[in-house]
């Protein structure tokens, strides 16, 4: 086969492969907050929030850290549906496990939203720990820890976190390993490609005639 077809197949081929694999399919995904908790922090001085995009940049706050310091905090009821993070993924993505890191004594109920809209909540709750021990409680570890699960393959284009606990709360990362789903080409960038290999395919055999 002509070296020039060749490498032209190559490129087609390219284009139509799935997106690159990714270890952590959340990274640069959107992050949303909604409700009036977020940035509260009653009784523990004034806090330093993060922007909600630092949760999907790959980087962990220091394990045990205060849970209003340098990470995306709210306070709400100890059942709290009203305050809840959105992250919604560059695409769609099959993903087998999920890693949060979010202060301790509380419950995080991770849902995702399915390709058809419908969301769908993880059976587990996360239910991270810090490694730093409180004083006043003996060997209880206490701050921010991670809590990470690994399941049956799902389809998920976002998740949503929710809190439960002791009405303070804190998340510092979010991930999702898994890899995202091929991308359908537009009609018209298929016909694009197709018109160029068929130029290219004529313009070949007119120079092999010469």
């Amino acid at each position: 086969m002509n070296s020039k077809i060749q490498a032209c197949a190559a490129t087609l081929l390219a284009a139509a492969a799935p997106l690159a694999l990714a270890a952590n399919v959340a990274t640069g995904a959107s992050v949303v907050t909604t409700g009036s908790g977020f940035g509260l922090s009653a009784g523990w001085g004034v806090g330093t929030p993060a922007a909600p995009s630092s949760l999907v940049d790959g980087a962990f706050v220091a394990d045990g850290q205060q849970w209003n310091l340098g990470t995306v905090y709210w306070q709400g009821g100890s059942s709290d549906s009203a305050d809840t993070i959105t992250i919604s993924l560059a695409h769609a993505a099959t993903v087998t496990g999920l890693l949060l890191q979010g202060d301790n004594n509380d419950s995080y109920v991770v849902s995702y939203e399915a390709l058809d809209g419908t969301w769908h909540t993880l059976p587990d709750a996360f239910s991270p720990h810090g490694s730093v021990a409180d004083p006043g409680a003996g060997t209880v570890a206490w701050g921010m820890g991670v809590s990470a699960q690994s399941f049956a393959a799902i389809t998920a284009q976002a998740f949503r976190v929710d809190a439960s606990g002791d009405q303070s709360y804190a998340v510092s990362e979010f991930q999702a390993t898994g890899q995202f789903l091929p991308t359908v080409p537009e009609p018209t960038s298929t016909l694009l490609l197709l018109a160029g290999l068929g130029a290219l395919g004529i313009t070949t055999r007119r120079r092999a005639r010469h």
